[in-house]
């Protein structure tokens, strides 16, 4: 299902991004949780009245019973700033049989729509490799409003995987140029040596970004059996090569090491309360978008 199919977007329309941290200025639609204010939707709580108040908060049940003006308060609701982060790296593009790029800017396109539907701020940042003297991350403008989605899709299809990963200079290459703290979402597969994710994450958090990391993964990654036997391993970042069979002992020594660079990502997400999912392409972006990420707290229902 493609990111722009009517039914696609009729089921997006009913999603938002979940905020608990991140703080905005101006009035939107975006519920955050502990901040309330004297008018909105959903209702929060109580405070006595004082001068200036409105009326028609005033709960007039309670001062029946107690005697005393209590005004409603409610959930504040507020605009707030999202970067989304998708990264490059030539891992991203490998193996081809996963289409992984792909279907990693297939789900930071449908990302986007949801938070520019819920009337945020959204700003798409494509993370690239710092060599050869080019750019450390290219970027659109922030977008504004709902008409402007049609802005990601060109913007995404013009990218292509390339490079070592470096998530970490890149990520606070973006910082230093970036004056709007938010929310922060990363689309990678995270296919390098720990300390590159773990500090760029802890980068955001340390500058009061409110931080989720979207772990993808391909099928054939999952189940290298789809792709071969017996043959010649190239990294495509480092560019070097290996022969290697798919005996069934090296089968498990591979399943016992993605295992534990899933594990070692998870849960060096949860030690430091960020929100972490994981989505496969043997999954269908619908299924991603509105079963697995709602599942895993990343997205919710509006």
């Amino acid at each position: 299902m493609s990111i722009t199919d009517p039914a696609l977007l009729k089921r997006l329309d009913r999603l938002r991004v979940p905020v608990r941290a991140a703080r905005g200025h101006r009035p939107a639609e975006t519920p955050i949780p502990r901040t309330n204010q004297l008018w909105g939707i959903e209702f929060e709580s109580y405070k006595d009245y004082t001068s200036g108040d409105d009326f028609r908060y005033v709960d007039w049940n309670a001062v029946g019973r107690l005697d005393q003006l209590l005004v409603k308060t409610f959930t504040a609701e507020r605009e707030i700033p999202f970067h989304l982060f998708l990264d490059t790296s030539a891992s991203m593009g490998a193996p081809a049989v996963d289409h992984k790029f792909a279907f990693a800017t297939d789900l930071l396109a449908a990302l986007s729509y949801v938070v520019l539907i819920n009337n945020d701020t959204l700003r798409v940042v494509a993370l690239s490799s710092p060599e050869k003297n080019q750019r450390p991350f290219l970027s659109l403008p922030f977008l504004r409003h709902r008409g402007q989605f049609l802005r990601v899709p060109p913007f995404l299809a013009g990218l292509t995987p390339a490079g070592k990963t470096y998530l970490r200079e890149t990520v606070r290459a973006y910082i230093e140029q970036t004056k709007e703290p938010g929310v922060a979402i990363i689309v990678s597969d995270f296919l390098t040596e720990p300390p590159q994710y773990e500090e760029a994450l802890v980068f955001l958090k340390a500058r009061d970004y409110e931080v989720k990391a979207l772990h993808v993964l391909g099928a054939a990654e999952l189940d290298p059996t789809r792709l071969f036997r017996r043959g010649k391993l190239y990294d495509v970042e480092d560019h070097s090569e290996r022969w290697i069979s798919l005996t069934q002992a090296n089968l498990e020594r591979y399943r016992e090491a993605l295992q534990a660079h899933v594990d070692a990502l998870q849960d060096f997400c949860h030690r430091h309360q960020i929100v972490y999912a994981r989505a496969s392409t043997a999954s269908s972006l619908a299924t991603v978008m509105t079963e697995e990420l709602p599942r895993a707290g990343l997205l919710a229902l509006r």
